[in-house]
């Protein structure tokens, strides 16, 4: 296993990470490209695990052909589409409402390339209680729960990599996961939710809504390219189908292009699961 070390005087400040938010990675923002067995380590501890060759080749063919009916589209996501794609939503009357959206017109264009992504598993409630104040089952998982069900023996598949590689981590997550009702979590594992992306170049981002006590779980189904860039570490990491990223999620990421179809899954617990049944 390859072994890499980030010294703090490597690292990029804060303010220069921060202003990369919502931008694309690019070349010039790495310098260690990463796709073999390895594990980063930076002046706080891990900050990603790449474990290669460790799904079966069945198990992912079988999870790709139920995740590429993913057909969710990004109006509520701007983190991830770019800077200032979030407006004010129009009324009818023609008057801005205080509600923001990805126009219509960009999720339009995102359809006619593929592009899609959706959740299965379980949402907290929203942290302001405008739209979402309950907890509740994804719409996707409720709509087909065929697909739900397909997805577990994977989910537990990844589960068991994450508690074996970093056990750590994993053991504080379980903890976490132990307080989540039944009704909010695929049972047995330390995942609430899973995030489908199909044919998505994520803007840079961290994803704040996630336990911080863990790790996020990256898999990559389909495609060969469009790596990973975590720009404070300069490091970029190349995930394949079969392959397990784990990795500091709150930490800013985003991809880089990508040639042909691409689909991945993230597999996390959010961080206020717990409060849901209660």
């Amino acid at each position: 296993m390859y072994r890499l070390l980030i010294i703090p005087q490597t690292c990029r400040t804060d303010a220069e990470v921060e202003a990369l938010r919502n931008t694309f990675a690019n070349l010039a923002h790495y310098e260690y490209p990463i796709e073999e067995d390895a594990i980063v380590i930076g002046p706080d501890g891990i900050i990603a695990r790449l474990v290669t060759n460790c799904l079966e080749p069945k198990l992912v063919a079988k999870t790709r052909e139920h995740f590429a009916k993913v057909k969710g589209d990004l109006s509520g996501r701007g983190s991830v589409v770019g800077a200032g794609s979030m407006m004010a939503c129009e009324r009818k009357d023609g008057t801005l409402s205080h509600t923001t959206a990805v126009p219509l017109s960009i999720v339009k264009k995102m359809r006619a390339q593929n592009t899609y992504s959706d959740f299965l598993g379980w949402m907290d409630a929203s942290k302001y209680g405008d739209r979402f104040p309950e907890c509740r089952q994804t719409a996707w998982s409720a709509k087909s729960p065929e697909i739900h069900g397909a997805a577990e023996p994977f989910i537990r598949a990844v589960d068991t990599v994450y508690a074996q590689e970093l056990p750590d981590h994993y053991a504080r997550q379980m903890e976490f996961m132990k307080s989540v009702s039944v009704d909010f979590k695929f049972y047995g594992t330390t995942f609430s939710t899973c995030t489908v992306n199909r044919n998505l170049r994520t803007t840079y981002h961290t994803d704040h809504a996630d336990f911080a006590g863990g790790m996020g779980n990256l898999v990559v189904l389909t495609g060969e390219d469009g790596a990973l860039v975590m720009p404070k570490f300069r490091i970029a990491l190349l995930p394949r189908p079969t392959d397990v990223l784990l990795m500091n999620v709150h930490e800013m990421h985003g991809n880089l292009p990508f040639t042909g179809e691409r689909l991945t899954a993230v597999l996390y617990a959010r961080e206020r699961i717990d409060e849901c049944g209660k």
